[in-house]
């Protein structure tokens, strides 16, 4: 009957270590993507959400920036709107960048629009 060596499981056995820590390596990859997927997702609809509600305000945006939070999913979100002019006197460009945190440099996400001054579509 034959069996195996000593050096041959170890061999057997490092083989497998390797292949578990690729394993792993890959699991932790996907989540982290899956979440950062998510967050941004739901970030994305806080922007529209941001953007809509600006859209609906009954007076026409002022130049400037704005900053608030937002509830969604179980979590706070943090906005910063920036209204600029355009080239057409009665079109602004809103800007809305979405943050984790309140003090994070890098914004999980932004969304441009544009709002026509309501005054002229009459």
């Amino acid at each position: 009957m034959a069996a195996f060596t000593l050096l041959e499981v170890l061999i057997a056995m490092a083989i497998f270590g390797m292949a578990a820590v690729g394993l792993v390596s890959n699991i932790t990859q996907y989540q982290s993507a899956q979440l950062t997927a998510s967050q941004r997702t739901v970030a994305h609809w806080v922007a529209m959400n941001k953007l809509a509600e600006t859209r609906l305000e009954k007076n026409w945006p002022n130049v400037g920036t704005t900053r608030g939070s937002a509830e969604m999913a179980n979590r706070t979100w943090y906005w910063t709107q920036t209204v600029s002019k355009t080239t057409e006197k009665d079109l602004r460009q809103v800007e809305v960048e979405i943050r984790l945190e309140e003090d994070d440099e890098l914004k999980t996400t932004s969304f441009i629009g544009f709002i026509a001054n309501k005054a002229i579509t009459k």
